[in-house]
């Protein structure tokens, strides 16, 4: 866990006063308990470029890809538990997530350079995305207190995230130097995102079967990614190359309109979206002949958009 990531979430709790003396300590009981389903549309785009040598020299870009427009039909499950007693104005929640996502459609294009700032561009191969998924999970843990007369809902807490993305780039056609087909087998890139986050809660209720519910968080993350990459490597050998990057950050936000129908059912439309990144991380690169040779990840950059329609019920 991050050195900064406890301090940060233990000063919000001294700032809000949420931590209560002993003499107050009581039984809690369920305030509320929250359960949802959801399906929807989501695109990503992940790119990534190295360098020659770990000091970031012999070409400054010497391989680049860009994964772009990776339209993505995702289903995902939530919910959320808050307890409370009588002696304190606030409660303890948990909430959590779990999505899954299949690829219908993307793009890549893979380029190799012997020039700095991407010249003298020598390879370049463009491919398509199938059988491709992902997958998100977040878990966090907080306190929340209501204000104006039960109107307004605020929740600070600090969890922990995990996203992948299982990437096979398919249909694989060189252009540079010449234009033909790779015959090689096709190629997978696994990204994984993980780490700790600290983040805002808000809902407001302005009228009685409306409401907003809105997110943001602060992630510090590590991120790992690893290529059997038969672009231009041996197709014998499983694993091509590793990416590593331990000092990344991330955005997170979701808004999420709800509509009450009745018995407590919702009906829920929710917009999220993402952005992370990591920089000055290591690649291995493992060789056909199986030596291996190290330079540096610059960077990796992922961002997602996500418009879903679910229900939800509070019990």
């Amino acid at each position: 866990m991050r050195p900064i990531f406890l301090p940060l979430f233990c000063g919000l709790l001294l700032v809000t006063g949420m931590m209560p003396p002993p003499e107050k300590a009581c039984a809690e009981t369920i305030h509320s308990l929250e359960f949802g389903l959801d399906t929807g549309f989501r695109v990503d785009q992940l790119d990534w470029n190295t360098a020659g040598s770990q000091a970031g020299q012999n070409v400054n870009v010497l391989t680049a890809a860009d994964l772009r427009d990776l339209d993505i039909w995702q289903v995902g499950a939530r919910g959320k538990v808050a307890v409370g007693n009588n002696h304190v104005d606030y409660r303890t929640y948990i909430r959590g997530s779990l999505d899954y996502g299949w690829l219908t459609d993307g793009a890549a294009r893979y380029s190799d350079y012997h020039g700095n700032n991407r010249t003298n561009e020598v390879f370049r191969a463009n491919s398509s995305l199938n059988n491709s998924n992902v997958i998100d999970a977040s878990i966090g843990l907080g306190f929340e207190k209501d204000y104006q007369q039960g109107h307004l809902t605020l929740g600070w807490l600090g969890g922990y995230s995990y996203h992948e993305q299982n990437l096979s780039l398919t249909g694989s056609r060189q252009l540079i130097p010449t234009a033909a087909p790779i015959a090689a087998p096709d190629s997978t890139y696994i990204s994984k995102w993980r780490g700790p986050f600290a983040g805002l809660d808000l809902e407001l209720r302005p009228w009685r079967h409306f409401s907003l519910l809105g997110s943001i968080e602060y992630h510090w993350v590590d991120y790992e990614g690893k290529a059997d990459w038969n672009l231009r490597n041996s197709p014998d050998q499983p694993i091509s190359f590793r990416h590593n990057a331990n000092n990344g950050t991330g955005l997170a936000g979701t808004l999420r309109c709800r509509y009450l129908l009745a018995n407590s059912w919702n009906i829920d439309i929710l917009f999220a979206y993402r952005d992370f990144s990591g920089k000055d991380g290591t690649t291995t690169n493992v060789m056909a002949d199986g030596t291996i040779n190290h330079g540096t990840l610059n960077e990796v950059d992922w961002t997602s958009y996500t418009t879903s329609l679910g229900f939800s019920h509070r019990f």
